[in-house]
Order: C-alpha cells, then sequence, then structure tokens
C-alpha cells in the first residue's frame, strides 16, 4: 500500500520595515567589520540580514494599504530632506546586549533630524489603516554587528573586544550620513507569527517596496 505523499506546506509568515540606509562608505567599512566579526564567531545571523538601521522594525500591514504606505514614507523622507539633506550622526562605537553587538548611535538631542524622521514614520505607520505599530521596548538607534549569537557572556565579552579592535583596524567612520530610507517586505517561515526573539534569524529574505533620498 502506498504510503501518504501529502505533506503540509509551511506557511511563510510576512512583515514589512522602515528602514535607514546611511552612505555607501561608512556602509563598506561596516559590512567588512561585520562580516569579520560573524565569521570569528560563527554568527550567520546578522551576515544573512542587510546593513540598516532599522527605524520601525517587522511590523503588520494590509497589503491592500502598502501602496498608502508607500507615499507615506515618500512624504516623511521629502520632509526630511527639506529639512536638512543627508544628516550627520554620530556613531558612538561598538557596544554589546543581550546576544548581540551593535554600532551605536544614540544619545542624541530631542531635535535631532534622526530623532525627527523617526518619529514622523512612527506617527505615519500609526494613523495607517491597516498597519499595525510593533511594541517597541528601550527603542535604540543602532547597526546591528552581531544578532542572536546566542554566545556565553564571557565569549560575548571576546567578541566585543575583538568587534572594537576590528573596526578600528577597518577604520568604521567617526560620523555617517543618512542616504535612503527604505521599505522592506520580509519573508520567514520560521518566524511564524512571532517576529520579536528572532526565530526569522535562519531563513530571512527581504525585497525592495520603495527607496527614498534623504
Amino acid at each position: 500500500m502506498a504510503g501518504n505523499s501529502w505533506c503540509e506546506k509551511e506557511v511563510v509568515s510576512t512583515r514589512l520595515g522602515i528602514e535607514l540606509v546611511v552612505d555607501p562608505a561608512f556602509t563598506a567599512r561596516a559590512y567588512r567589520t561585520r562580516n569579520v566579526l560573524c565569521g570569528q564567531y560563527g554568527s550567520w545571523a546578522a551576515e544573512m540580514h542587510m546593513l540598516r538601521m532599522s527605524l520601525i522594525s517587522y511590523f503588520e500591514c494590509s497589503e491592500i494599504a502598502v501602496e498608502q504606505l508607500a507615499n507615506g514614507i515618500r512624504r516623511v523622507a521629502e520632509e526630511s530632506n527639506n529639512r536638512s539633506p543627508q544628516f550627520s550622526i554620530n556613531c558612538r562605537g561598538v557596544f554589546a546586549g543581550k546576544n548581540n553587538i551593535y554600532l551605536d548611535f544614540g544619545q542624541l538631542a530631542p531635535n535631532h533630524p534622526l530623532i525627527t524622521l523617526h518619529r514622523d514614520a512612527s506617527a505615519m505607520v500609526d494613523e495607517l489603516p491597516g498597519a499595525t505599530l510593533p511594541v517597541e521596548i528601550d527603542y535604540h538607534h543602532k547597526i546591528y554587528l552581531m544578532e542572536h549569537s546566542d554566545l556565553s557572556a564571557g565569549v560575548m565579552s571576546d567578541a566585543l573586544y575583538f568587534a572594537q579592535g576590528v573596526a578600528t583596524d577597518i577604520g568604521v567612520p567617526d560620523v555617517a550620513s543618512a542616504w535612503r530610507l527604505v521599505l522592506l517586505r520580509y519573508h520567514s517561515e520560521s518566524a511564524e507569527d512571532d517576529w520579536s526573539h528572532g526565530r526569522w534569524a535562519s531563513d530571512v529574505s527581504w525585497e525592495y517596496i520603495s527607496s527614498y533620498a534623504l
């Protein structure tokens, strides 16, 4: 008797993200730093992702509202460009959090263009029918060099020291310039309905929906 050839198909989970991409010169050096760090410590989750500063990460939005969302992002980018084109952001260096290492862009003045950009983008999404803002706990402006590494505390300490040395040797600049504001659609089977704890890390993929100059 032949066996049952039917198998359940995995459901691909989808989220959207509004991301800030900094200038190519900064990105190139940060990429090299990340590649060396992740290769040395076997953390592939970060290497699978694009290098970006997430403004609103992994949020839900109905397909019928995506075009309206893209138009809203274009408007937010244009307003930022009119106020302060290609604004600069100071990079405070390499820091570590729980299971991650990142380039830190925190401690900004309340009227800094990045703070305004983030606030405007959040307000736009919050007012959009069919979109839901994710819960932000202790939001911080950063670019990840390593994510969801699952290293022990001792090894993580080594990795942070190593990352700081690599960033210095490669010459990651102290200042980055805003370059593009992009809207991405993310896909993952592993994430299912929970994108908040890194379950997407094993198979995340993404596509550009729109990109606007800053």
